[in-house]
This record gives C-alpha cells, structure tokens and sequence, in this order.
C-alpha cells in the first residue's frame, strides 16, 4: 500500500511538473513599460541604448522602431525578437517611433510606443560618424574598397585611417567628401573615420573587414581511382588539398552521369572522405573544387570516372 502511494505521489508531481511547463500564464492584459528613450525625448548620440521593464511571464520581447512614425513609417529601421529587456543599434538623425510588446508561447501584450528624434550635439566633439559601408566584418574578395559614411554637419573634411590586428595605423588619408577608395591589404584590418574642422574633431568610429584575394589551391582526386570498377553502390569519395590561409575554406563534390558533364546526379559540399549511395549499372564522372568565404574559388580537380557494375 505504501508503495502504491509513493508511485502515484510521483505521478501526480510529474504530470503537474509537466503542465507548469506546457501551459505559460496568460500575460494579454499586462503593460510592457518603456524606460528609455522616453516619449518626447531628444538624444545626442547616433548610438542609441533602448529599456523597458521586464513582464513576468514573458519569454521574449519584439522590438520594433520606425522612421518617423508607425502610422507615417518610410522605413522601418529594426525589428527583431530578443529575450534581454534592452538593445543597443545605431540610427541616423531623424525623427523615431518605438514600441514593445511582451510575448510567450500562448500570448502577448500591446505594443507599448515612445516617439524620440536624435538630434546632433552642439559640441562638434561630441558628434557621432555613422559608418555606412562595407558593413562590419565582412569578406571580400576585392582590395580596392570603397569606404562610406554619413556627412557629419559642420565638418570640413574627414580623417580616414588603416589598423593593422596590433592597432597599429598602416595608412591614413583625408576627404572632404563622406567616401574614399582605399587599397587594403590582405587579411584583418580596421578602419575608422573622424570628423575635423579647423578647431574640433570627433571621435574615430571604427569597423573590421577582411580582404581576402587568394584563391585555394586545386584539388587532387584520390579515390574512387580513375576508371575504377566497383561493386558496392555506396560509394567513398576522398581528396587532398593543400589550405590557403585566409578565409575559411570547403569542398564541393560533383558527380555525374556522362563525360559531357551535362548530366548532374549530385553536387554537395563535403569533406573529404565522404560516402555518397549511386545506381549500379552506371559509369560516373567525378571531381573536387573549392571555395572559400571570400568567393573565390580554385581550379576544378582532374575529373575521375569509375563504373559500378
């Protein structure tokens, strides 16, 4: 009897355990709070942190910003799902709307909504240079590049220097327009921007991209041997090839049905070996090539054929 009573004790506790997690609070009548930007409110900064209370019970919070309204939007400038109760993005001087609203599995709340505008310091110090391209931490496979941002009022030229992986400059260079042409050299660097005029200068803004030129190196086919004979359908497929240093690199496997190479069976990217599962009675065309994360892309291996009786 005792047992008995300990065994649905247990059972009573799992399934109430269970229901706790499958059925969430309904949360439609909460309010999500605002904290800052306040409504009304002007920031100095192009970097802009927004917060909000958090609502118990809540998994997530979609955050969503508009230029200029939600009602008048000519663009909407974010809108992401995060569980955190603040975010941190960078905006251009304008007029904003943004709102939040709670959400779990099974609800959510309103939209609460804020109206802000950033607005330039009077401190030319103090102004920010948003930095439009290359985007942060890109690849690219081009070392002529082509650096922009946003004009920054009362400036009268622009400081633009090259870091190296030590913060060290390895170029710099002035405009006096918001865009430049720069060659960089291969691998990691960093590039940052500062407003001047003929008193004042702004804080650099920095950004890191990675220049990466080199294509890898060509594949050499191992195995299946060229004009082998095979019995067993699933086929092992293995290659060398020598890295390059750069980005990262990966292997594409083509397999096809006749010399013309017209006829594709498969194509996938693979590592080396690799078993692919092919018809028998068929004579196949194989070879290797690679990629790297820059787009670059080595010669194709020498193409390989084998039957499967």
């Amino acid at each position: 009897m005792k047992k008995e009573f300990i065994y649905i004790s247990i059972l009573l506790f799992t399934l109430l355990g269970c229901e706790e997690i499958l059925f969430e609070e309904d949360i439609t009548d909460d309010i999500v709070t605002l904290v800052a930007p306040s409504n009304g409110s002007q920031v100095e900064s192009t970097a802009v942190a927004f917060s909000w209370n958090a609502v118990d019970q809540a998994t997530s919070y979609r955050l969503q910003i508009a230029r200029p309204t939600f009602e008048n939007a000519t663009q909407i400038a974010e809108d992401t799902t995060i569980t955190a109760t603040n975010f941190s993005t960078t905006l251009v001087k304008n007029s904003y709307e943004w709102r939040v609203r709670a959400q779990n599995s099974g609800s959510q709340t309103i939209y609460a909504t804020a109206g802000f505008s950033i607005i330039e310091s009077e401190d030319f110090s103090a102004r920010d240079v948003i930095l439009s391209s290359p985007q942060d931490n890109i690849i690219l496979n081009n070392a002529s590049i082509t650096l922009q941002w946003e004009t920054v009022t009362d400036a009268t030229s622009y400081r633009i220097q090259l870091l190296d992986e030590s913060d060290q400059v390895i170029d710099e260079n002035t405009s006096s327009t918001n865009s430049i042409q720069l060659t960089f050299p291969e691998g990691i660097t960093k590039w940052q921007v500062r407003a001047e005029n003929n008193t004042q200068n702004t804080l650099y803004f920095t950004r890191t991209l990675t220049v990466d030129t080199m294509n890898p190196k060509k594949p050499v086919a191992t195995t299946p041997a060229n004009q082998a004979t095979l019995t067993d359908a699933i086929v092992s497929f293995s290659w060398t090839r020598e890295v390059v240093e750069g980005s990262t690199e990966f292997d594409s496997i083509y397999v096809y049905r006749n010399m013309q190479l017209t006829d594709l069976v498969t194509k996938d990217q693979a590592t080396s070996p690799t078993d692919i599962t092919l018809d028998t009675n068929n004579t196949y065309y194989w070879f290797i090539k690679a990629f790297d994360e820059a787009g670059n892309q080595s010669e194709a291996s020498d193409t390989f054929n084998f039957t499967i009786n």
